[in-house]
């Protein structure tokens, strides 16, 4: 029980890191089982690029290895020299021509990611996170929907996705067919799709 406990706080202390930039939350997936797709390419560990004078992040790695799970991938991502780390389940989906990434927290983490002895709070749901997908031999790029731009659409009445205002905030409630459809529209909306993630593969 306690080691569960353990890798649910590690998955919040990712999503916490993540909204840090403000990607929104979705409860359901972008993915479907029988169409996820497998890159061996994104296989392997990835450092940040660096864009602020201090290089705070030329330590962190996301590394991401082929799951026990059909077209799985799980992503851990830690520091250089770190012996744990924060853990998600991640899958592709190719819609249309483009691709995208649907990240889940992972409650089945290994050990290894258990955070510092601490509060841990409860009850827990995994969300979803989604971003459109650039993947190059060395070069990824991660672009996810932007929970600002979500609170502009909100305000507007324009937004045409299902949601909920929890706290100031907003969690998208839309089915996975409507959220593929909205995707697919969106590939192309850097407006929308505005919380940028660049790497280089670590070597």
């Amino acid at each position: 029980m306690k080691s569960r406990l353990a890798r649910i706080a590690a998955t919040l202390a990712l999503v916490s890191f993540l909204i840090g930039c403000a990607p929104i939350d979705s409860i359901f997936p972008l993915s479907k089982p029988e169409d996820a797709v497998f890159e061996d390419r994104l296989l392997g560990s990835w450092q940040p690029v660096i864009t602020d004078s201090n290089g705070s992040d030329k330590d962190v790695r996301w590394i991401f290895s082929h799951s026990e799970c059909n077209n799985f991938y799980d992503l851990k991502w830690t520091e250089v020299g770190a012996k744990g780390g924060f853990v998600a389940k991640t899958r592709l989906v190719r819609l249309g021509n483009n691709l995208f990434a649907d990240f889940e927290g992972n409650m089945d983490g290994p050990d290894d990611s258990k955070p510092p002895d601490g509060p841990i709070p409860f009850p827990v749901i995994a969300t979803h996170m989604i971003g459109r997908v650039w993947l190059e031999k060395d070069t990824l790029q991660i672009h996810f929907l932007s929970d600002d731009w979500v609170k502009k659409q909100v305000k507007a009445g324009t937004l045409s996705l299902a949601h909920l205002d929890v706290n100031g905030g907003q969690i998208l409630t839309a089915q996975t067919e409507d959220l593929r459809k909205f995707m697919q529209a969106h590939a192309d909306d850097y407006e929308a799709l505005s919380e940028e993630f660049k790497f280089t593969r670590a070597k």
